[in-house]
């Protein structure tokens, strides 16, 4: 197909601006619809557009910014909300959640001429933020009030990661939670077990599957010398320290720390093994018991997960 060189100038526009190409006039809609026809654009959202090689490449996540910030351009004045804020203020999150749904705030009546992958949450009063990019979003108190609706284990690495990225306290959200109509008993369950010392989204995760499954809550990010480095001890993702003496510690995912191969100045991977070997050896000569390696297939295979810590010992609460 002949370039259209005011298309490709467009395209090249959205790509650094990380967003998508938006159909602002006739020629260029009628450009884009015959590029979508003949597959080399996508169209993610009505009038948005994007080159489908790019496209591909993005993850969930970015393609959901790429859309939240063309609609942006195109609606000046509408504020991103739930899931999309949390897009926008970069809340770690599984890209599972992402279906194509554009969260927005409305504080009148829902309307029925949407486009039908946008949501409006309403909201009398809006607790506006907004960003570099110009784009306005709810407060993060607000957007993890509106992000409570997921199942737990998803929402919790929502929380832990605006917690620990410093802007927002528990305090902040159990405030607005009194004063808007919300389902309480979701976000307070989910401010008791919140803990910005949650590394990570996987990390976050496993510890929600790990409430869910009623085991006993872990300590976070536990330390532990290590005899051939002192200033570097090891640290460990979970740790249950039992009123028997015994201590168990689980690691997410954590082989991969030192298995990495996609460093090109990567040590062996029998160093980073032996490393590991030493690492575990260590941990059992300051009272570990057992030590439990947690990869992600475990964590979204709850019955699998739960069998991994009964066989290490970590106890039930009921």
């Amino acid at each position: 197909m002949r370039t259209h060189k005011e298309l490709a100038a467009m395209m090249r526009t959205a790509q650094r601006e990380r967003r998508c190409v938006i159909g602002c006039s006739r020629s260029i809609r009628r450009a884009c619809r015959r590029r979508l026809d003949a597959g080399e654009l996508v169209s993610p959202y009505r009038n948005l557009y994007m080159e489908r090689t790019y496209w591909d490449a993005l993850n969930p996540e970015e393609r959901s910014l790429h859309v939240i910030r063309a609609l942006s351009k195109l609606h000046p004045r509408w504020v991103f909300a739930g899931l999309s804020a949390a897009c926008l203020y970069g809340f770690e999150h599984a890209h599972s959640l992402h279906d194509g749904t554009v969260h927005i705030v409305c504080t009148g009546g829902i309307t029925d001429g949407d486009h039908d992958r946008l949501r409006r949450i309403y909201m009398p009063r809006i607790p506006l933020w907004v960003n570099r990019d110009r784009c306005y979003m709810t407060s993060p108190a607000r957007t993890l009030i509106d992000c409570a609706g997921y199942p737990f284990a998803n929402a919790l690495a929502i929380y832990d990661s605006a917690l620990r990225g410093g802007r927002v306290t528990i305090e902040d959200v159990r405030t607005l939670m009194i004063q808007t109509t919300c389902d309480e008993d979701a976000v307070t369950r989910l401010l008791r077990h919140a803990n910005p010392l949650s590394e990570n989204g996987g990390e976050s995760l496993m510890r929600g599957r790990i409430v869910e499954l009623d085991f006993a809550e872990p300590l976070l990010q536990v330390e532990f010398d290590n005899p051939a480095n002192p200033s570097m001890p090891y640290r460990v993702d979970f740790c249950w320290r039992l009123a028997d003496g015994r201590i168990i510690v689980a690691e997410y995912d954590g082989m991969a720390k030192y298995a990495d191969t996609s460093n090109p100045n990567r040590a062996s991977l029998r160093s980073k093994l032996d490393y590991e070997r030493a690492r575990e050896r260590d941990l059992r000569a300051q009272g570990v018991t057992a030590i439990v390696h947690v990869f992600y297939e475990d964590v979204m295979t709850p019955q699998r997960l739960g069998e991994k810590l009964t066989t290490a010992g970590v106890p039930k609460l009921r």
